[in-house]
């Protein structure tokens, strides 16, 4: 399950994750090496889980270049100039926690938010993390979440405040940056959710769940710009 992204300012351009980070120009064609190893690279500790590569990739889509790297062994990188130089940025951050998402934010440069998950070695925290320094420090911003493992983050395209995160129980959304979140709930089970988006054209919700179909639901029923609507299955 190697990441690869597209980049959201050009998308003849791919990065592609290993224990380097790759990147294309020409759709994959012909590939770059832009980073050095950016695991923990301990042989002793290399494994089946973790197995110390990449596993989140996210490019800012304000500025170009502005990329940030997660592994499954827990470290946290950024280059601010396309990689030519890289700096880890796990300043209070748990030791070896998968990094499961990394979301650089659409409404400010500086801003990121990160989930890792403990399941691997049977911790069940959420782990939901903010920053607004480019990675230099990390609040937690896992509210009233009671439980994980938390396996991605999205920001709402129309409300800065509004975040989605999905967990292996089922999905929770809050409106206040991370203060309190509820059970997005209707019809939805409590299941294991994969991965969620939201249209950013169509403004609907789409959750992918492990053996529990997809499911959506418009997003103005979060965002508040119509009625509400149930959740429909695919």
């Amino acid at each position: 399950m190697a990441p690869f992204i597209i980049s959201p300012h050009n998308p003849n351009i791919i990065y592609h994750g290993m224990q380097y980070l790759f990147m294309s120009r020409d759709k994959g064609d012909s590939w770059e090496r832009i980073s050095p190893d950016l695991t923990r690279n301990i042989n002793a500790e290399l494994g089946d889980i973790p197995f110390q590569t990449i596993f989140s990739i996210a490019e800012s889509p304000l500025k170009f270049g502005l990329i940030y790297v997660g592994t499954d062994d827990g470290n946290v990188h950024i280059t601010k100039d396309g990689g030519k130089t890289w700096k880890k940025i796990m300043n209070g951050l748990p030791y070896q926690k998968w990094v499961s998402k990394m979301v650089a934010s659409a409404y400010d440069m500086g801003t990121v938010y990160m989930t890792q998950n403990g399941k691997r070695d049977d911790d069940f925290n959420p782990y939901i993390w903010k920053s607004t320094d480019f990675g230099e420090t990390w609040e937690d911003i896992s509210g009233n979440i009671p439980l994980g493992p938390v396996n991605v983050i999205r920001e709402d395209p129309v409300d800065r405040n509004i975040l989605y995160v999905a967990t292996d129980v089922g999905v929770y959304v809050t409106k206040d940056g991370g203060k309190k979140w509820d059970v997005l709930g209707g019809n939805l089970p409590s299941v294991y959710a994969l991965d969620l988006i939201i249209h950013p054209r169509d403004n609907i919700v789409v959750i992918a769940t492990h053996g529990r179909g997809m499911w959506a639901i418009d997003a103005e029923a979060v965002n508040e710009k119509s009625t509400r609507r149930r959740f429909r299955r695919f």
